[in-house]
């Protein structure tokens, strides 16, 4: 390796670095704005049944555009960058457009679904409301489909951003929900009741699209969505969508896996764990995040140039950096659980005793860090080198292992099992997600091999 390409892996290094700092920061004030946003609603609405209503009306939207608009924004980044490497820029702006045709069209579609299956869906989620809470929740959930198709626009947009390293913009934009939602909280909340936190949420995703959608027009890609068929590339964009929405999903069931099994154990069980596990989730979220976001770009760009040496390194120095950041990050949480916990739960009925239970769920919760980050990492170079069906696999082995051991650690240790489950399910899903793209694409460990 001559001085010229030691130079460029560096500072390659370094932006990935600098853009993960970057995410990561402007993640946490997005997290804080939104922790302010809950501290607000709980002084207007407290935990009565208006808040309620709008719980159950604000899930389902939140989902889908979670996962069906996050999984293309994901699926789109490497597609979008070997495009515009290996065919221009004429070439990328047709495909940003066609892309978004796509993912808009997907959200249009599931917004009919919800909108008509409503009826159905809310009762079973509302099982204990009254018929005219359960009407109030039904208002607000039509109300809120409308976040689908801004949420379509808003994953595309991002994306294309994250490929031209526009990652500031990006990642402030979230930060106009929370903040629109408090405005309107302190100025309507006397004459909307509860409909002020639809009307606000709203608001904030609209004020983000357009924040979006201003930052893809400076670089000249049209906004417009225009569908030129099934290209080969959008037909790769579906393939490896596909099974990434798949694998999301499958993921997303663990969580409520632990729940269940939590509700089968003693009296205080399920709140124990909504407690202990909230900081490692926050904290895994925000960094895995941050990285996620950071490397796929990097990685695209480095397999559409076919630079398979200066992708293996990358990926080193990456989870190297990772693994010596995570590791004593996590032990040193794991070590200040106690205080933690203290500090910003016990008092009242939150006693010594609620303390010393809630502190070993969170020990074990803050193993599971260091294993999402490096997991999120080997997700995005399996995207990154059109690999997404290993996330299936690897996600069918997080839920098994997941309903393994919450079902045997539970009964052995009681909650903290649960954790300590999640911890080992993670570790195991990692291992098993490295083996699959050994197998699927080897030129990424082979050391002796040069470009």
């Amino acid at each position: 390796m001559n001085t010229t390409q030691a130079a460029e892996r560096r500072a390659s290094h370094r932006r990935v670095f600098t853009n993960a700092a970057l995410v990561g920061i402007l993640a946490t004030v997005a997290k804080l704005a939104g922790a302010a946003k809950v501290i607000v609603t709980a002084r207007y609405f407290g935990a009565g049944d208006q808040l309620d209503a709008f719980v159950i009306a604000f899930l389902l939207p939140a989902f889908f555009t979670d996962i069906v608009a996050g999984s293309f924004a994901a699926s789109f980044v490497p597609a979008f960058i070997r495009v515009r490497s290996n065919q221009g820029e004429a070439a990328a702006r047709l495909l940003a457009r066609t892309g978004l045709a796509l993912v808009l069209g997907a959200m249009l579609a599931v917004s009919v679904l919800l909108a008509g299956g409503g009826r159905w869906l809310l009762p079973l989620l509302g099982s204990s409301f009254s018929a005219e809470k359960l009407q109030i929740t039904t208002s607000l959930f039509l109300a809120l489909i409308l976040w689908l198709p801004m949420g379509a626009c808003i994953a595309a947009w991002r994306a294309v951003l994250n490929a031209h390293n526009a990652f500031a913009l990006a990642a402030a934009a979230p930060l106009t929900t929370p903040l629109a939602t408090i405005a309107f909280l302190y100025t309507g909340a006397g004459r909307w009741n509860v409909y002020t936190l639809c009307w606000g949420t709203l608001a904030g995703v609209a004020l983000e699209t357009l924040i979006l959608g201003w930052g893809v027009r400076r670089l000249g890609i049209p906004i417009l969505p225009a569908w030129h068929g099934w290209t080969p590339e959008m037909s790769a964009i579906r393939s490896q969508y596909v099974p990434l929405l798949a694998g999301s999903m499958f993921a997303a069931l663990c969580p409520l896996i632990d729940q269940a099994v939590a509700g089968s154990l003693d009296s205080g069980s399920v709140s124990a764990l909504a407690y202990g596990t909230k900081f490692a989730s926050v904290l895994a979220a925000i960094s895995a995040t941050a990285v996620a976001t950071a490397v796929l770009p990097e990685f695209s760009r480095l397999v559409a140039k076919q630079d398979w040496s200066h992708l293996r390194h990358t990926v080193r120095v990456h989870a190297g950096v990772i693994t010596l950041v995570a590791l004593p990050g996590a032990a040193l949480m794991i070590w200040l659980s106690s205080l933690i916990v203290r500090t910003f739960f016990e008092g009242g009925a939150f006693d010594a005793s609620a303390t010393r239970v809630v502190t070993s769920v969170q020990q074990f919760a803050l193993l599971q860090v260091p294993f999402a980050i490096l997991f999120m990492v080997a997700g995005r170079l399996a995207v990154a080198v059109s690999a997404t069906a290993l996330m299936i696999r690897a996600s069918l082995i997080t839920l098994a292992a997941t309903v393994l051991g919450d079902l045997f650690l539970a009964r052995l240790m009681g909650i903290a099992g649960i954790p300590l489950a999640g911890a080992l399910a993670h570790a195991i899903a990692l291992a098993s997600l490295v083996y699959f793209l050994y197998r699927r694409e080897p030129r990424l460990f082979r050391v002796s091999e040069v470009g």
